[in-house]
């Protein structure tokens, strides 16, 4: 029986995932904590005594520091979850020499094209902040260590503390409170339900052992300002209660203003294909409605 270890499974992505691979009953499936996490994975010897007692198969990555504007705040934690973690776990690795494919989750916001084109994973990174940096080092980590890598950007209900963008967009437009919203910043993220179904996917289909660097998104793309319009008249709760501006007069922290990304690498090698953001935005305001 394949045993495979979630990391960061009480956040937003990993909480989901957990809801669904514990569907397959092929595999026995770990958590480091569904409300909370169990133990600090700063912590050297509660990292290795954690993973040591597990002896996975397979472990999939779900950590993250991703509020940009911390990370550029404090470089250290950053680092530390963003990057050291991931070290750490293949140092592990190969001290103990453990046996586990990785799965690793990364970001879309290493992509800055100036023309409205999509990025493939050749195109040029750039790491703009302290969040793109740590992020990209655990990739060259992942690399080094034949690890599956996704690039990707998620919205969908969270069921974790932390709001996702959807869940902004849903609470502020009922809300009737003032907004900004930005027409600058483009991007094609896929529903948490879509990528957890494709790892659910992947495992069944033992694709966990392919490596290198992906493209996880939905086809298309819009700028936020769209997509928050798009998605408040799905679920019947828009309003004129907002202004579109540019990113670079609300946020002091550089980011991405075009991280839309290709998936022909990801379709053509997993044979999977991905759906349009238009559709993915239809199906998620179905699940929203049923909150209103």
């Amino acid at each position: 029986m394949l045993k495979v270890l979630i990391l960061g499974s009480s956040g937003t992505l990993g909480k989901k995932l957990y809801k669904e691979l514990i569907k397959i009953k092929s595999i026995k499936l770990f958590d480091s904590g569904l409300r909370k996490r169990k133990i600090d994975f700063t912590n050297d010897t509660k990292l290795k005594n954690f993973i040591v007692s597990i002896n996975p198969d397979l472990i999939i990555n779900c950590i993250a520091h991703t509020n940009v504007d911390e990370c550029e705040k404090n470089r250290t934690l950053s680092k530390k979850i963003n990057f050291e973690i991931v070290k750490r776990i293949f140092t592990l690795k190969s001290k103990k020499k453990l046996r586990f494919n990785f799965i690793h989750f990364s970001t879309d916001q290493f992509y800055f094209q100036k023309k409205k084109k999509p990025s493939n994973e050749n195109s040029k990174i750039f790491m703009i902040n302290n969040y793109c940096k740590h992020k990209r080092m655990a990739e060259i980590e992942c690399i080094r260590n034949k690890s599956l890598i996704f690039r990707t950007n998620f919205f969908g209900k969270s069921e974790s503390k932390n709001d996702s963008f959807s869940d902004w967009i849903f609470k502020s437009f009922k809300s009737k409170k003032k907004i900004y919203l930005f027409k600058d910043i483009y991007f094609n993220p896929l529903r948490i339900k879509t990528i957890t179904k494709i790892i659910y996917k992947i495992i069944q289909n033992k694709k966990y052992k392919i490596s290198g660097v992906y493209n996880l998104a939905a086809k298309g793309g819009l700028n936020k300002s769209e997509f928050a319009v798009l998605f408040s008249k799905k679920v019947c709760i828009y309003n004129r209660n907002y202004i579109d501006t540019i990113s670079s007069k609300l946020l002091k922290v550089r980011r991405s203003k075009n991280m839309i990304m290709s998936v022909k690498k990801f379709e053509n090698t997993f044979k999977f294909k991905l759906p349009y953001l238009l559709k993915e935005i239809n199906n998620e305001a179905k699940d929203y409605k049923l909150l209103k």
